[in-house]
C-alpha cells in the first residue's frame, strides 16, 4: 500500500516556475505548479529506503510520467538468496497495476484509482483527486487540505538549491478514513523542491518521533519532456496469470484503520 500511495503522492509533487524568487509557501507551490505544468514527460531513477523495524531496505529502479497520469515504475527488490522485481503501471483508464516476481514466481494485483479517490472523497470530505486531476496546480491546493506547511531549511541536491516544505498533519486529520492510516505512523513529510527546475528531487516522511526516517524517495538523472511511447504504459496481462483485485480490500483497510484510532466515530 505505502509504495502505490507513494506514487500517488509523487504525481502530486512535480514542481514550477516563476519570474521572481519565491519567498513564501504559497509562492513555492506556485512556483512548482506552473513548472510541472510545462513538463509533460519526464522520467528518472528512483531509490527508495524504507526503516522497517530500525533495518533499512533500499529499493532501486527506474520510473516514468506522461501526461495527463500515465506511470510506469520498475524496481528491483531485495530478498535473501535473490533479487524480486516489481513493475507497477497506470493507463489513463486509472487502473493501476501491479506485477511482483519473486522466487520464480508471479503475482499480480490491479487496483481501480478512480474508484478510490472517488469513495474517499464522498467519505472524508477530502477532495482526493490526484488521480482523475492531474493539474499541478490543484494537487498542491488539495495537500493543504491536510497538511499546514512552512520553508525549512535544506542542502542542495545535484548541485541544485532547493526549497524545502515541510508539511505537518492538521488536527483533524487524525480521524479522517482517508488518511487515518499515515497519521498513525508518520509525523510528517519533507519535499526537496528544485530552485531551477521545481521538480521534487526527494521525498522524506518521518516516523511519530519526528527524528527519525520512515521512507525516503530520491529521483536523480531527471529527463523533461522526451518521448515516450504510450505502449509502455499498456499492461498486458500474461497467459495463464489471474489478477487479483484488490480495490475493495484496500478501501476497507482504510476504513479499518481509521475506526481503530481512539476518538475515531
Amino acid at each position: 500500500m505505502k509504495i502505490r500511495w507513494m506514487l500517488v503522492i509523487v504525481l502530486a509533487a512535480v514542481a514550477t516556475r516563476g519570474a521572481e524568487t519565491p519567498q513564501s509557501v504559497d509562492e513555492v507551490m506556485k512556483f512548482a505548479a506552473a513548472k510541472g505544468a510545462d513538463y509533460k514527460t519526464w522520467s528518472a531513477t528512483m531509490s527508495q529506503t524504507m526503516n522497517l523495524m530500525g533495518a533499512p531496505m533500499t529499493l532501486q529502479g527506474q520510473t516514468w510520467f506522461k501526461h495527463p497520469k500515465l506511470t510506469r515504475t520498475e524496481m528491483q527488490m531485495p530478498m535473501v538468496g535473490a533479487n524480486g522485481k516489481m513493475t507497477i503501471v497506470m493507463g489513463n483508464d486509472g487502473i493501476m497495476w501491479q506485477e511482483m516476481d519473486m522466487l520464480g514466481q508471479k503475482k499480480i494485483m490491479k487496483m481501480n484509482m478512480n474508484q478510490v479517490a472517488s469513495n474517499l472523497t464522498a467519505r472524508s470530505g477530502l477532495n482526493m483527486d490526484a488521480i482523475q486531476t492531474p493539474d499541478p496546480a490543484r494537487q498542491w491546493e488539495n495537500s493543504k487540505q491536510y497538511m499546514d506547511y512552512t520553508l525549512v531549511t535544506g542542502a542542495p541536491i545535484d548541485g541544485q538549491a532547493v526549497w524545502v516544505l515541510e508539511g505537518k498533519w492538521k488536527p483533524a486529520a487524525s480521524s479522517n478514513p482517508a488518511l487515518a492510516q499515515q497519521v498513525a505512523m508518520i509525523s510528517k513529510m519533507r519535499m526537496h523542491i528544485g530552485q531551477k527546475d521545481g521538480f521534487t528531487h526527494r521525498i522524506e516522511q518521518f516516523d511519530k518521533s519526528g527524528e527519525k526516517t520512515a521512507l525516503t524517495i530520491d529521483f536523480t538523472n531527471i529527463k523533461f519532456n522526451e518521448k515516450l511511447d504510450d505502449a509502455m504504459f499498456q499492461y498486458k496481462l500474461p497467459a495463464g496469470v489471474e489478477a487479483i483485485d484488490i480495490t475493495d480490500m484496500s478501501l476497507q483497510m482504510m476504513q479499518q484503520g481509521a475506526s481503530a484510532l481512539p476518538g475515531t466515530p
